[in-house]
């Protein structure tokens, strides 16, 4: 223990930092990595009832970029590749987690996410201790070592546990940042009263909250499910979706000038036909989210769906429907571009030839339509063209 004495005021003070400077985590992490001669520091929060890693970061002596693709990647390994779980999550373990006591040299010879993920980067050894956990919630640090330097001895880690306490008041103090709260989810409240299914999910794809109208969804058709909170989409899309996750949560890690490129993606679930279901991706990320390292966002997919061969099957070419316009503004607020939207799509005009005919991008006549669904309490592009008619009509017969 007296080996490590001299270093303990100087950690106690970077400890005091860390809600301070928004470096301040980082700099405590690196003054272990070099007393310890560690590899990584790493901490973590897990949400046990939605069985999702709400907060995740760390620091070692590459850059940010190669820990985060090396995350990212592990991300999309299954939980039971990783064998350090359920021994860490063991309600009846006492003390640190250390994983050379299971994971043998044989096993990590044969592993795939040792070979292609860990080693490269210098994590053979870790142990691992809680700082608050109780029945819904857990954040943990663990202290990566490499293959040469081996494992924390008894020393250490009781050097360790004399930084615990400290430490452990200050993440209780911030315990907000690295939980997920469904009140601090942006737009939480307006999503709960929107007339259109729309659920919000982890990066990892895991269901974190959906609306009434998501949840008709999810029990009215067989295409999209909820299984175990875990959004399900036909096999043939699946891979196509959760690669678009994968693209999010790098931008999100390492290159925030790119975020504004997730906002407003057309997905694609089915498009024959009977029937189109498609969504909208949106990433969620408030000022704390990009402000406060580790957070992990959410992403919102608003859900549309199409019955193509019930939207104006009757309709001649020569019919041609009339809006009321100024009722439309003065009851429901549409804008002189969205009544044209609205006129040109009643009259039978796809959303390419009405992008054509008014000279926008397809992706704007969407973002239209999205926004005329809000107006008119619409959840479909086929209840929509119902609402129009009976509109058209009603105003035509006065």
């Amino acid at each position: 223990m007296k080996l490590f004495e001299k270093y303990y005021e100087e950690l106690r003070d970077l400890i005091d930092e860390i809600p301070l400077r928004k470096d301040g985590w980082i700099n405590f992490s690196k003054r272990i990595i070099t007393i310890l001669d560690a590899s990584y520091i790493h901490i973590q929060a897990i949400d046990f009832k939605r069985n999702i890693i709400s907060f995740s970061h760390g620091v070692g002596p590459l850059s940010p970029e190669v820990y985060a693709n090396a995350e990212l990647k592990y991300l999309r390994y299954p939980i039971d590749a990783d064998p350090r779980w359920e021994k860490f999550l063991d309600p009846n373990r006492k003390g640190w987690y250390q994983c050379h006591i299971h994971i043998r040299d044989e096993f990590v010879k044969k592993s795939e996410l040792y070979q292609d993920i860990l080693l490269p980067i210098g994590l053979r050894y870790v142990a691992s201790k809680e700082l608050i956990w109780d029945e819904s919630f857990c954040i943990f640090w663990s202290i990566s070592t490499t293959t040469e330097r081996k494992s924390l001895n008894q020393q250490e880690l009781e050097f360790l546990d004399q930084l615990l306490l400290p430490l452990r008041n200050i993440i209780i103090a911030q315990r907000h940042l690295y939980e997920l709260s469904i009140d601090n989810i942006v737009g939480y409240n307006l999503i709960n009263h929107l007339s259109q299914p729309i659920v919000l999910l982890s990066l990892s794809g895991q269901i974190v909250h959906y609306n009434q109208k998501m949840k008709d969804f999810f029990e009215t058709q067989n295409i999209v499910q909820n299984i175990n909170q875990e959004i399900i989409l036909p096999e043939e899309v699946r891979n196509k979706f959760l690669n678009i996750l994968y693209k999010i949560e790098a931008a999100f890690r390492y290159k925030h000038n790119n975020i504004d490129d997730f906002r407003n993606i057309i997905f694609h679930v089915t498009k024959n036909k009977k029937i189109n279901i498609e969504f909208t991706i949106n990433l969620l990320a408030s000022d704390k989210e990009k402000s406060f390292f580790g957070i992990r966002p959410l992403v919102m997919l608003t859900f549309n769906v199409v019955d193509q061969l019930s939207v104006i099957p009757n309709l001649k070419k020569s019919q041609q429907y009339v809006l009321p316009r100024t009722y439309l503004i003065t009851q429901f607020n549409l804008t002189k571009r969205e009544l044209d939207v609205c006129e040109l799509f009643l009259n039978g005009e796809n959303l390419e030839k009405i992008a054509q005919t008014l000279n926008l991008k397809v992706i704007s006549i969407r973002t239209y339509i999205k926004n005329i669904f809000i107006k008119l309490h619409c959840n479909s592009q086929v209840e929509l063209m119902k609402t129009l008619i009976r509109i058209s009509v009603e105003f035509k017969d006065k």
